[in-house]
């Protein structure tokens, strides 16, 4: 973790290279969207609050499922919250 003298020295080195010319700024306006909503963005229909859950993958499963994930488009969480409620609904408990 860094601490707030860290954090000060980062931003006079950046300070310093603007002003050297190493960035190029933009000083155009930006439009913000009306739909947008600051916080981070609902993925579909959220019926009832999650929570998060720490799962363990070998690198293998890892590797498959990111894969997965990167040729579908969808988020890791998707696929897997998907792949639970496929199996439960297939393997109900006794």
């Amino acid at each position: 973790m860094s601490t707030a003298d860290d954090r000060e020295s980062r931003y006079a080195r950046l300070a310093d290279a603007v002003e050297a010319g190493e960035y190029e700024i933009d000083s155009g306006t930006v439009e913000v969207r009306p739909d947008y909503r600051p916080g981070r963005p609902r993925t579909g229909v959220v019926a009832e609050e999650t929570r998060p859950l720490a799962v363990r993958l070998n690198a293998s499963d890892r590797r498959r499922l990111a894969d997965y994930a990167e040729r579908t488009g969808q988020p890791m969480s998707t696929i897997i919250r998907s792949a639970i409620e496929e199996y439960l609904g297939r393997h109900p408990a006794a």
